[in-house]
């Protein structure tokens, strides 16, 4: 996960209004980091393409089916479609912009606004994104206590729902820890629980064949409101515009154009994926699916191990919907760091190598701060899984 350890050049200004506006300068980014033990950790196209997949998927795919029953087959795939299109052109965008300003955060890409609107824009934009993620962090903590009390039922362990977000709490935690190149083993495994759960939906699909009163309950084509609900699911669900930056940002040998095949094959496959799943399931189960497809599917042990399985694709998307909340305190001037001035002072005496320890030295309590920030997210989750008990009020 990168760090931009790079500090901006001597007539470069810094206030503690970086730290309400979480700012960056454009100097820390426009040059390289100072060494390589201070680069950050880059990912292949592969790490790339498997963590976007992932991102796309979380749970949000398990409501599609349900939207479907409202919007019709034929409207529901266009839907499915014509949403990853518009995303994929937006993420185009954004990502051209962030290399040109090299910006890699919404709130410090849209700074680069004229006049007073850039700071304003980016303080309602961090803020924005901080109040999202952490409802949508809270809900994957929730997610897991529940599928997790599904799993192995009338235990002790599981009659005190807090035993159970805390053990989330404590699994989830390492992994936020870990740069995106190697989240992405994780990642592959949530892709595979979800290919699993398009089998399951596949083979029901084959077992309810022959079932004529599956087939007239269907809508293969019509136009109702159901067509909107369909399109707002989709966007919620694969929604990752505030995670791509980040992404890019560590991207090896980053280029727009190499970032552009990375999106074409993960939203190529995230909408072969969703669009299968979802008008499978439809057909399978009918207008009597469920908002939570999971709880439509039959009671046998594939099946309860595959709803188990959701566990693995939450834990995997925890940590990449956490990458925006941080993603602008990696980037804070590395002069907040130090007491005001010490590096001005060095590069007038000409002590290059005091100046680069006090680099060093910024850089490392960077890290602790970025660190005791990411530890605070994780708790409030937690806390906040204890207070709502169900995913209702999010």
């Amino acid at each position: 996960m990168g760090e931009h350890d790079v500090l901006p050049p001597k007539n470069s200004s810094c206030s503690t209004g970086t730290i309400m506006s979480f700012s960056t300068t454009i100097g820390e980014h426009e040059q390289p980091h100072a060494n390589a033990r201070t680069a950050p950790v880059t990912t292949t196209v592969r790490e790339a393409t498997i963590n976007l997949i992932c991102g796309g998927l979380g749970t949000g795919m398990f409501s599609l089916p349900w939207t479907m029953a409202g919007a019709s087959v034929v409207p529901g795939v266009i839907a499915i479609f014509g949403v990853i299109g518009i995303n994929v052109f937006t993420i185009v965008v954004l990502v051209e912009a962030a290399e040109k300003h090299k910006a890699f955060d919404l709130g410090a890409l849209l700074r680069k606004l004229p006049g007073f609107l850039g700071p304003f824009a980016q303080f309602v934009t961090n803020v924005s994104i901080w109040f999202t993620m952490i409802l949508t962090l809270i809900g994957y903590v929730i997610a897991i206590r529940d599928a997790a009390v599904d799993l192995i039922g009338d235990d002790w362990f599981a009659r005190e729902r807090w035993r159970l977000a805390a053990l989330a709490t404590l699994v989830i935690m390492p992994l936020c820890f870990v740069d995106q190149k190697y989240l992405s083993f994780s990642s592959v495994i949530a892709v595979i629980v979800n290919i699993n759960l398009l089998v399951v939906v596949c083979a029901l699909l084959g077992e309810r064949a022959g079932s004529e009163k599956k087939g007239e309950q269907l809508c293969m084509f019509g136009f109702a409101k159901g067509s909107l609900t369909m399109i707002s699911t989709v966007t919620n669900t694969i929604i990752v515009q505030m995670c791509v930056l980040p992404m890019y940002e560590v991207l090896e040998n980053r280029s727009p154009r190499k970032f552009l095949r990375v999106l074409l094959v993960s939203f190529g496959c995230l909408s072969l994926l969703l669009s299968i799943f979802c008008l499978v399931a439809y057909l399978a189960i009918g207008n009597d699916v469920d908002g939570n497809v999971l709880k439509s599917l039959p009671e046998t042990t594939w099946i309860a191990v595959s709803r188990g399985g959701v566990i693995f694709v939450i834990l995997a998307v925890y940590p990449i919907f956490l990458l925006p909340m941080v993603a602008p305190l990696r980037s804070l001037d590395l002069r907040f760091f130090l007491r005001r001035g010490a590096l001005d002072e060095r590069t007038a005496l000409h002590r290059q190598a005091e100046r680069e320890q006090l680099k060093e030295l910024a850089a490392g309590r960077r890290r602790v701060y970025v660190n005791v920030v990411t530890l605070a997210i994780i708790v409030a989750s937690f806390l906040g899984a204890l207070v709502l008990t169900d995913l209702g009020p999010l």
